[in-house]
């Protein structure tokens, strides 16, 4: 049943007399958004609808090019089309050879590309059972903890607990960055060896990891000009790139290389909305987002900020309420004016810097609220734990717009 679900995608490109039109205008040649939103006469938010479904659907390619989004056929995807309608529509008791392949679930892997690796810093949330079991390969971003560096990540030095308490009694946290040459020496080990592999990397806005990445890439590339190194720059922290990983690890499963899975995110990261609630506003003035004044009187009344990811990868301080239990339905409330309510949502991510029993009461707000399939809840890693301090939650879902779109029509 779920290969026919993906299956029904493919046909979705093809379902829709709008994108016809797109795709005959993508026959001519790569376009942009904005020269293909002129030439269908369509907004931007019904635009992005139809790309999102093409892109899905494998039938067009998606690629980054400095800030535009430029898109073509996807010649590969086309073929498996071709392949699986031609499968659909023959009898069982015609020449088997007819059919695209004995397996359907080869999906449009005609080229026979090898499975890529994923590379991942520690700025998700992920437990090490999924990292293991998904084969992925972590470079850990450090942090210092009272002076003392722990540069292992995903608690291997110290747990979560620990790392939290230590905070609050009074403990000082500060985060590092991945510098070039420990990208260096993992580009060159994947390039000598001829493989692909995909990074997925802290927002450019909060560090300067995902710049370092690009720099040792430049110097990579002069040795290695072919080299199929693909870093992306999550636009996201903690849950929110934790689901950009999962999506990858789905596209790698569905057969897709590592460029192809490149472009993909590059579309969808933008749809990854995400919000987070801070306990002691101490510490976003401690990280400057706050005057001393405001942190104090609010900690004091007992506010609760409200801090969301803005389009560019960022944070911002956006909303204040008083009490807990007002914070987690404004937090469920801002979800549901982003997404499609009827369709409902198929992944929620929620992590939590050790307040386990606010981020399951926030889960079961959520699944009272909408139809979702599932909800992953986890510990929040020190990359933003350090910043935002011990009682926050973060709610992160794939929105039915970009965030762009997001914050012009509620905050613009």
């Amino acid at each position: 049943m779920a290969q026919h679900h993906d299956n029904a995608r493919v046909f979705m490109a093809f379902s829709d007399v709008t994108r016809l039109k797109i795709l005959e205008l993508l026959r001519n040649g790569e376009n942009s958004a904005t020269a293909l939103q002129e030439k269908i006469g369509a907004g931007q938010s019904t635009l992005s609808h139809h790309m999102r479904v093409l892109v899905e659907s494998g039938i067009v390619s998606a690629r980054k090019a400095g800030k535009w989004t430029l898109y073509s056929i996807c010649e590969s995807g086309g073929r498996y089309a071709a392949g699986l309608l031609k499968h659909l529509t023959t009898t069982s008791k015609t020449d088997a050879s007819s059919a695209p392949s004995a397996d359907i679930t080869v999906r449009r892997r005609t080229d026979k590309l090898k499975p890529f690796t994923i590379v991942i810093d520690t700025s998700s949330d992920l437990s090490s059972e999924y990292i293991e079991a998904n084969g992925l390969k972590v470079i850990p971003i450090p942090f210092v903890l009272n002076g003392i560096e722990h540069s292992q990540g995903y608690w291997q030095e110290i747990s979560g607990k620990e790392f939290y308490d230590a905070l609050r009694n009074g403990g000082t946290a500060k985060t590092s960055q991945i510098n070039p040459d420990s990208f260096f020496e993992t580009y060159t080990e994947y390039a000598e060896k001829g493989e692909e592999v995909l990074f997925i990397l802290l927002s450019s806005a909060l560090s300067a990891t995902f710049q370092s990445s690009l720099i040792a890439l430049a110097e990579i590339k002069e040795r290695f000009p072919d080299c199929g190194i693909y870093p992306i720059d999550s636009m996201g922290a903690t849950s929110l790139t934790s689901l950009l990983i999962k999506y990858a690890v789905k596209k790698r499963e569905e057969g897709l290389s590592a460029g192809e899975t490149a472009a993909w995110l590059e579309e969808r990261k933008h749809y990854i909305m995400g919000m987070v609630s801070v306990d002691d506003l101490m510490y976003l003035h401690r990280g400057g987002r706050l005057s001393k004044l405001s942190a104090v009187g609010g900690s004091f009344l007992g506010i609760k900020p409200i801090v969301s990811i803005l389009p560019d990868g960022s944070l911002v301080l956006k909303e204040k309420v008083r009490g807990r239990d007002a914070l987690l339905k404004l937090m469920v409330n801002n979800m549901l004016r982003g997404i499609d309510q009827d369709a409902g949502l198929d992944t929620v991510m929620i992590s939590h810097t050790d307040c386990e029993s606010d981020a399951r009461d926030l889960a079961e707000i959520v699944k009272a609220a909408v139809k979702v399939r599932d909800v992953d809840i986890s510990i929040m890693g020190p990359v933003v734990g350090a910043h935002v301090g011990p009682g926050s939650v973060t709610l992160v879902y794939e929105g039915s717009m970009t965030r762009e779109e997001y914050e012009n029509k509620f905050y613009g």
